[in-house]
């Protein structure tokens, strides 16, 4: 039977959020003018936490803010292979990095799936090793990138529907394989429950029937 292990991106492989410290990120390296909108951006994140708004168009004004509403594939290229080196080197949880070791050893495909953007998260999948990648989709004009959201941003049972079609393009019957799934947010039940086993990482939430617990950070 195959074995898949699916790992949530950020404070699951990661310590900390990946969003803001990229938006960051992009303006030091590209035009450092752009962090005069921080305050924008916190008004944002209030917002977005008060539900004014969902979170597809307020990744999109971060990404405008930051960045630009439309960029080249190779300033995509720059921060995004820029950035995930400096995650790699600085961000990455120590259990991780051995536990995506021991799964890889057991003959696993390691599957990144997040809600951050296919800007960055794909590259930061293929410097740590993963098999692929399934994040929140952008829209493309040409070679260009958009900051729009192309469809909804990865998040809750929109994961599910990703790796239902990622499990149908790669050829592979659910029932044939295994699944193990890694979280950090109860945000994820629904990849846990669809999951063959449900491990929650850190103590931010409280785990569920079925649900093991691990702390990544030692």
């Amino acid at each position: 039977m195959r074995r898949i292990a699916i790992y949530d991106l950020d404070r699951t492989v990661t310590v900390r959020p990946t969003f803001t410290r990229f938006l960051a990120f992009a303006a030091r390296r590209r035009a450092a003018w752009r962090l005069v909108f921080a305050p924008a951006w916190v008004a944002a994140l209030v917002g977005y936490k008060l539900k004014l708004y969902p979170r597809e168009p307020m990744k999109a004004f971060g990404i405008r803010l930051f960045i630009d509403s439309r960029f080249s594939d190779a300033v995509r290229n720059d921060l995004a292979q820029s950035f995930a080196a400096a995650e790699a080197s600085g961000n990455i949880a120590p259990g991780a990095l051995r536990t995506m070791a021991k799964d890889r050893a057991a003959g696993a495909t390691l599957v990144l799936l997040s809600a951050a953007p296919d800007i960055y998260a794909p590259v930061i999948a293929e410097t740590l090793g993963f098999d692929d990648c399934i994040a929140t989709s952008h829209h493309r004009a040409g070679t260009d990138w958009l900051a729009a959201i192309d469809g909804r941003n990865n998040y809750g049972a929109e994961k599910v529907q990703r790796v239902e079609a990622w499990l149908s393009a790669q050829g592979i019957d659910r029932a044939d394989c295994h699944i193990i799934a890694y979280s950090d947010h109860d945000s994820d039940a629904p990849i846990f429950n669809f999951a063959d086993e449900a491990v929650l990482v850190g103590r931010h939430h409280a785990p569920q029937a079925g649900w093991r617990q691990e702390d990544w950070l030692v």
